[in-house]
């Protein structure tokens, strides 16, 4: 049990008062709206599948590039230059990247029929080309940058060191 002795009455009475004063407006409209908060939280939400998907991204490369050390030792020893590995690391890591892109378009797409996402949307179609492009270009440059730093660190492998380990 929690004991106070603030009188929250009053400053609820103060609060609404003071804040319906200003602008005519009942004071909720002052703090945030409901409609708002789930903006912000969608927002906030999608910041953060972001920055995981490019985490997940790069760990997978990342382990993937450290198995394959021999590999790409091998490989430039026998002449594979830079670009070659970049390239066959970036290949690989593209084509994961593609094939979770078209599978998480599909899933969109059936969402789209859903009441729910229809009725969050504001001011936008639920079909929209441009979104789905911005979205689509954006999710590509993060997930290539997460690529390209495992990729990137296949290229310095010592072909001298990578023959030698095991």
């Amino acid at each position: 049990m929690v004991r106070y002795s603030f009188p929250v009455r009053l400053f609820h009475s103060l609060l609404h008062a003071g804040l319906s004063r200003r602008s005519g407006c009942p004071y909720y409209f002052h703090i945030i709206s409901g409609s708002r908060i789930i903006a912000v939280m969608f927002t906030a939400f999608g910041g953060v599948a972001i920055v995981l998907a490019a985490a997940g991204i790069y760990g997978v490369m990342s382990f993937s590039v450290s198995q394959r050390t021999q590999e790409f030792g091998i490989r430039m020893a026998l002449g594979a230059g830079f670009g070659r590995i970049l390239g066959m690391v970036m290949k690989q890591g593209s084509r994961q990247v593609l094939l979770g892109m078209f599978i998480g378009f599909g899933l969109a797409l059936a969402a789209v029929g859903r009441e729910a996402i229809t009725n969050m949307l504001y001011e936008i179609s639920a079909l929209d080309p441009l979104t789905y492009l911005a979205v689509f270009a954006l999710v590509t440059v993060i997930s290539l940058a997460a690529v390209l730093v495992p990729a990137w660190r296949a290229t310095r492998v010592d072909p001298i060191v990578a023959l030698r380990a095991e």
